[in-house]
Order: structure tokens, then sequence, then C-alpha cells
């Protein structure tokens, strides 16, 4: 699907991190590796630096610490919300959703517009299409997109493909109306006969959790894992990235009536810099335009790398310049893809701030 959205921009982003930092090499006796390997890996893969919650930190947590922020900055006021958009993987609980939570702490109107979507590593792609068809319902309001997710606390400790790099963020967008912006192109395209390449089993009506969801077994790879941790199909999941995200790119280019060389940044989902500087050389990208260190510094946090990635690299990105054309792109867990071609203008806010763990 390709659709198209008038007078719609993104006003502010915020990234909330945890404070706990955990280095690769703290954990390498989880992972039985050499310190030759471990070097190699932090090279190819980008093994360093991730933060990560705390156990019992929630989603709804991180998100009312952000927009009390933004409340408290006067960046947007309490009754300008008129609707709450979660994308996450980690609901505080199964029911009531994170929305509801975060409209009923900060009291806001019964008229807000509140609902979750279940959506991984393509959640803000996602979340952005369905604010903006929410925004085409709400006159002089505005959208709060919420995306992240707390990922470590589902990835066995002993699985070498997948906790080095995975970390916690959870961002929150302002979404909102605005007059003679130039047309957004979104595209959002699914494979979900390859559903199962990722997968947490354990924990829904499938398959409940019970003792014996609990139990680690390790693979032919070396790693642990029990039917309640993340597991994914790694060479399936990289071939579907590397060749969909690239079509997908250039089906929005096409339909935006722009070029390669049009797109000052390319702004994707970080799953490892070695993915996207394959990424790079497969859309014909110097990798200046196509940032690659997110995980080394902060962890592959899902739903929140793209937002992540706006705060980390803003002011170099706008050194000097009123407006950008970018380039969104995700993919993932579904298997999913989304993707906005769009101009946008200078934020009226983006920062980076840690989220004060309970003593």
């Amino acid at each position: 699907m390709i659709t198209t959205f008038q007078n719609k921009r993104i006003s502010t982003v915020i990234t909330v991190l945890p404070t706990r930092e955990i280095d690769f090499a703290d954990e390498m006796q989880n992972y039985g590796y050499s310190e030759l390997k471990m070097k190699k890996l932090k090279k190819i893969m980008g093994y360093d630096k991730r933060r990560a919650a705390m156990p019992g930190e929630t989603v709804s947590e991180y998100a009312e610490y952000g927009i009390q922020n933004l409340f408290d900055n006067n960046i947007i006021a309490p009754e300008e919300v008129g609707g709450i958009i979660v994308t996450t993987t980690s609901p505080d609980y199964f029911m009531p959703p994170i929305s509801n939570l975060i409209q009923g702490h900060f009291d806001l109107s019964k008229e807000c517009v509140c609902f979750d979507i279940s959506q991984a590593c393509s959640g803000y792609s996602v979340g952005l299409c369905y604010a903006m068809m929410t925004l085409e319902h709400l006159s002089g309001k505005k959208v709060l997109l919420i995306s992240g997710d707390m990922m470590t606390f589902k990835i066995g400790q002993r699985d070498r493909a997948s906790r080095p790099i995975i970390g916690d963020a959870v961002t929150i967008s302002v979404v909102e109306n605005t007059d003679n912006a130039s047309t957004i192109y979104c595209a959002l395209k699914n494979k979900g006969q390859d559903a199962m390449s990722i997968v947490i089993p354990a924990g829904g009506t499938r398959m409940p959790i019970t003792p014996e969801t609990s139990v680690e077994t390790q693979d032919d790879e070396g790693n642990w894992r029990s039917p309640e941790h993340f597991f994914m199909e790694g060479d399936l999941v990289f071939n579907f990235a590397i060749n969909e995200t690239p079509a997908m790119i250039e089906e929005l280019l096409n339909a935006s009536g722009k070029q390669v060389e049009d797109i000052d940044y390319f702004i994707c989902h970080q799953p490892n810099p070695f993915m996207l500087k394959k990424m790079a050389e497969k859309i014909g990208v110097t990798q200046d335009r196509l940032p690659n260190d997110i995980v080394p510094k902060y962890g592959n946090s899902n739903s929140a790398t793209i937002p992540v990635t706006l705060c980390e690299h803003y002011r170099e990105m706008f050194d000097g310049k009123k407006q950008l054309t970018l380039c969104l792109a995700s993919f993932g867990a579904g298997l999913s893809l989304g993707g906005l071609v769009m101009d946008m203008p200078e934020l009226d806010y983006c920062q980076i701030i840690n989220y004060p763990h309970r003593s």
C-alpha cells in the first residue's frame, strides 16, 4: 500500500533512554567467546554498549516521563492532545492498553483518541501513518505517537545472537496538522507467510507460560533460549530486509517523483551496523547519508530506533538547514515493511533524556 498525506508534520521527537548502560565486554562470560572472537564481533556487528531498563520498569512509565518533560518545557499543552497512539510489543498488561493508562495518568480529555498497535521494528512507520490518518479527523489537536520497547526482558542471558545488541528505549513524537506542508508518501507492506521467523513463542493464548516454557535449551549455534525468549531466523530476515527494503524505497521514490540523490538522509531501523552498511550499498548511497551507529551506542530498541536516530543526529543533520528531505524505512517482525518520504522542517524540540531508575 502506498498512500499520501497532506499538511501534516512531525514537530517534536524526544527519546527516553534507560540510564543503565551495559558493556558487551562485561557479559563475555555468558557467551563463551574467545577474546579474539569478541573483538571481531565488536568490529563487524557493532557489539559495544546498550541501554537496559531495570526489572519492573514499563513503557508507560518512560512515556509518561517524556511527556511530562514536553509539558514542563511548554512544547505541547495537555489540552492540545487529541490522540495517543502506542506502537510496542512490550505492553504493561494484556489489558488495559498503554494509551489509556497514559490518558488517565495526565487526566486528558475524555475525547482523546487512544489505541495501541502491536508492532515491533516497523512500529514507527506504521504509527506515523496511523497518526496522520487520525489527524484527518482532529481539528486543532495533535497526536502523541509513542514508540518503544523493553525487549531486554525477553532475551536469554546466554543468547549470543541477540542479547549483545538488544536495548530498551521509548520515544514520543508530536504529529500535527499544519498549513502548506508538502505531500508525505507512505508505504506499508507485509509478508505474513514468514511471520514466525521472528517470534516469542510463549506468553499468549496459543502457548501459555508454564514452568516448562521457562526451561532453556541450547541450539546448534550455542545460543541458550526458552520458549519465553525472542527468536529470529537470521538469514531469512536478513535476506528479506536487504532485498525488500530497497525495492520499497524505490517504489516510494517513484511515487514521489524523487531520485536517490534528492534525499538528504535515509533514516532506517537499526538492527546492526553490518546490515545497514549492506543496505546503503544496495540503495546506492554513501554511509554518511544512512546513519548506522545507534546499536553500538544504545542497542537495537525495536520500534524506537528511527526516532532515536533522529534525536542522535538531529543537530548535525540540520546544521545550517531549515528543512530536510528524508526517507524513513523500517523492516522486521511480521514480516513487515514501512517507509515514508517526506520533507521535514526544523523540529520545535528534539532531545535525548535519561530515565531516572527507581532506587
